[in-house]
């Protein structure tokens, strides 16, 4: 990760700033030459493996209301997966009022992903569909060039991550931890609920073959292990965040970036509220001097079901987060 926030751009706290980082060329530019920029290498079909955590209600009581504790579960998948990106013909042109019109140009992607250890026919686990667009700069709202992802997945969420890329020249990704541990929100912070009510169903629940208790608890390792001896000659970083919140997203709470929209059963029972969101596309060179193009991610969702405290006739509202990670390599 970079020594500053790659949103230094949002963040600079005066419009006579923000405006002095705005290329005016650039701007009248990208009106009549729009490109894919840092996503143009993404078209193609990309395949591979990964892994997946997510902790979801467990009621299984014919009482309405809130889950207690122990009314909760953790599903561990070992997964495959295969990510198509194709590009959107013609330039995607939004009218101008305030401004000059902007042109840019986006891809088209669809998600598939599946249970390893599941039969065929029964083992899907997620389906998304979507758009990736390379946004240009504009002036009104102040903003830089941004990448932004719309999907829609079919448990009846659609979400909006919006956020910067940058290039990276040689070595791999250094990857933070990815911390499954629920948590509450306190003075707008994350503090981790290590009950061992919740630590014990995280570390009990058996993995599937091939992922380790710590790749549980650090599903980041998995991304780690397929990169090592590589040779990593090319980056590029793209941060996706929808409601950030502190100690998950890649950009302060207080930045207003992307949204997501629920059907109202998802609202009530198990809100998706938050996801963030880092891809690789990493440009890997063979002893031979050949190279091969390879993508990583690793995407946080945030549940929202709530959960009896000590006292029964309280209700705790805990955060819950949803894990994937995955490496893919683009068919040739």
């Amino acid at each position: 990760m970079p020594d500053k926030n790659p949103l230094d751009l949002l963040n600079l706290g005066g419009l006579d700033k923000i405006e002095e980082k705005i290329d005016k060329a650039a701007l009248s530019k990208a009106t009549t030459e729009p490109t894919l920029g840092n996503i143009a290498t993404l078209p193609g079909t990309w395949v591979g493996t990964g892994f997946n955590i997510i902790e979801v209600p467990n009621m299984n009581q014919a009482k309405p209301g809130p889950p207690p504790p122990d009314k909760f579960k953790v599903i561990l998948n070992a997964t495959s997966e295969t990510l198509i990106f194709s590009p959107i013909s013609g330039d995607i042109i939004n009218r101008g009022n305030a401004q000059q019109d902007i042109s840019f140009l986006g891809l088209h992607y669809l998600q598939n992903v599946s249970d390893v250890n599941l039969p065929a026919g029964n083992n899907g686990i997620h389906l998304e569909t979507g758009l990736f667009l390379n946004l240009v700069a504009s002036k009104d709202p102040l903003q830089g060039p941004t990448i932004t992802r719309l999907g829609s997945i079919p448990h009846g969420d659609s979400i909006l991550a919006q956020g910067k890329s940058f290039v990276v020249d040689g070595g791999g990704p250094q990857f933070d931890i990815a911390d499954p541990t629920p948590f509450t929100i306190v003075d707008g912070k994350r503090v981790n609920d290590t009950s061992e009510n919740y630590l014990s169903i995280l570390k009990n629940t058996p993995p599937p073959p091939g992922i380790s208790p710590e790749i549980v608890m650090n599903p980041n390792l998995l991304l780690s292990e397929a990169i090592k001896g590589q040779n990593i000659i090319k980056t590029v970083v793209i941060l996706l965040d929808a409601n950030p919140i502190d100690g998950v997203s890649n950009v302060p709470a207080s930045d207003p970036v992307g949204g997501i929209t629920n059907i109202p059963f998802v609202n009530v029972n198990a809100n998706a509220s938050t996801v963030s969101a880092i891809f690789w596309i990493e440009t890997v060179q063979n002893a031979d001097g050949s190279t091969f193009l390879q993508l990583q991610y690793t995407q946080t969702v945030i549940l929202d079901f709530p959960v009896f405290g000590a006292d029964p006739s309280q209700v705790v509202n805990i955060k819950w987060p949803h894990i994937s990670v995955a490496t893919l390599l683009l068919q040739p």
